[in-house]
């Protein structure tokens, strides 16, 4: 194997391990506790509130993610081809498809969703400081595809403004309590009262 495939294939792996830190970073951080992460940042812990703020501008944090794993796995996948195409001939590109498929899937997504969901605090408050990092670079790219993607989606007909959140937190709150009704976790009358909370003024 000469040194350009060495090379190659290291870079693979690195982007790989790029792609899952992605993955379970963005995990980690839309299935945190925002309440929890409140109190620490209250008790004097800088990365709950670096969480707090990424979590309040969910749209900039997840297009900032987002646009990282697909460059990153866009790479790996074009890198795998050239490996493969060099081994295998034209024949190569479906190899590369699948096995770069089976890799990401596994490594990159099934592997660190699954550890960030377990443990999703302790994954955000650990990548927090990367991601904002991520997110400050990354801010005019996003801020342009969020442009174009809200332009697209007016020719259609479907008008969304700035800023614009699909759940308020009350909304958000009144699902998790219709929730817990539903699967039996509060009495009726439990639920009628938190309801009745939510909707003073």
């Amino acid at each position: 194997m000469g040194t350009e495939l060495i090379i190659a294939l290291v870079s693979i792996i690195l982007l790989i391990v790029f792609s899952g830190f992605f993955s379970g970073s963005e995990t980690s951080l839309t299935a945190t506790s925002a309440s929890n992460m409140h109190k620490m940042s209250k008790e004097g812990i800088e990365k709950a509130g670096l969480v707090e703020k990424l979590m309040a501008d969910p749209e900039s944090l997840i297009g900032a993610i987002l646009l990282g794993n697909n460059l990153v796995n866009i790479l790996a996948s074009a890198l795998a081809t050239y490996i493969f195409i060099e081994f295998f001939g034209e024949i190569g590109v479906v190899y590369a498809t699948f096995a770069m498929t089976a890799v990401v899937l596994i490594f990159a997504e099934i592997m660190p969703k699954t550890y960030a969901i377990s443990n999703p605090e302790k994954v955000a408050l650990k990548v927090a400081p990367i991601i904002n990092i991520l997110v400050r670079i990354l801010a005019p790219i996003v801020r342009l595809i969020q442009i174009i993607a809200r332009a697209t989606l007016r020719i259609f007909g479907i008008n969304t403004q700035d800023n614009q959140k699909v759940l308020s937190p009350h909304d958000e709150i009144r699902g998790a309590i219709d929730f817990q009704a539903h699967e039996g976790g509060i009495f009726k009358e439990h639920k009628d009262m938190l309801a009745g909370i939510l909707d003073l003024d």
